[in-house]
């Protein structure tokens, strides 16, 4: 299934028949969509689809498989992101990941930020500082622990565990977050809290989430694709997609036939 037509210019990602497999078993069938800068796409559809698959080719993580291989072409910024000469570790400090369960490391605060700038070669303590404050304003921390930096991550709660995580991955310097159902364990609240923080991030960012939440996609999203067995059914601007879907199976998704 083709995607979603794009402005060429505007394009920071461009998947082309992307087929990924599980040895033998074809986890992902000629996946084909273009991912615009500065916007949030949604990848909906039901558990064992391939969104969270196809979200992780997105920075090469699906490499981490034993016995996968794939075919086909992503191009990150006009280069194929599966050439052998690809910098797997930039690559990823280009397109970070925010996990469906927030995963903090057992360190302070301040720590948890500067743990990546310091794995790419950052030393000067005074810009560790500097990411340290403006990674936390960005997701609206830093006014509320600004005082209490050593405080070990682990002990913040859910939804600032969360918070930290994109913080963390901010502090890097990315231009592409993927977001693996990342309000799933969060209650309604902090769910909304995410939302907006995502709808602030895009002015700056490339945000790609996978989400089984139809509302959440509908409030969030600039773009969605439904999949189903591995396909890409249909690819849209969301207020198309929820309005006036193209493929029966789509509108049966959301209208909750099935899923």
């Amino acid at each position: 299934m083709s995607g979603a037509t794009c402005d060429e210019g505007n394009i920071i990602l461009k998947i082309s028949n992307l087929d990924y497999y599980y040895g033998s078993f074809r986890a992902l069938k000629s996946v084909c969509m273009d991912i615009v800068k500065n916007t949030i796409v949604a990848l909906i559809g039901p558990s064992g689809c391939g969104k969270s698959t196809l979200l992780k080719t997105f920075d090469r993580m699906s490499d981490l498989v034993a016995g996968s291989r794939v075919e086909g072409e992503i191009l990150y910024k006009g280069r194929n992101i599966f050439d052998p000469a690809t910098d797997i570790t930039l690559l990823r400090k280009q397109i970070g990941m925010v996990f469906q369960h927030p995963n903090p490391f057992a360190l302070s605060l301040a720590d948890n930020i500067k743990f990546g700038p310091r794995v790419h070669g950052e030393r000067n303590a005074e810009k560790l500082d500097w990411l340290v404050e403006s990674s936390l304003r960005a997701v609206g921390l830093w006014d509320h622990l600004k005082d209490r930096l050593d405080k070990k991550a682990t002990e913040l709660q859910a939804d600032e565990q969360q918070r930290l995580c994109i913080a963390r991955l901010i502090a890097v310097e990315p231009e592409v977050l993927l977001m693996d159902e990342p309000c799933s364990t969060l209650d309604p609240i902090a769910t909304l809290n995410i939302e907006e923080l995502m709808r602030e991030l895009k002015k700056k960012y490339t945000i790609v989430t996978v989400t089984h939440n139809m509302q959440q996609a509908a409030r969030v999203s600039d773009y969605s694709g439904f999949m189903l067995m591995g396909e890409l059914i249909e690819y849209s601007k969301t207020s198309s997609i929820f309005s006036n879907p193209r493929d029966k199976r789509t509108d049966d998704y959301i209208s909750g036939h099935y899923g």
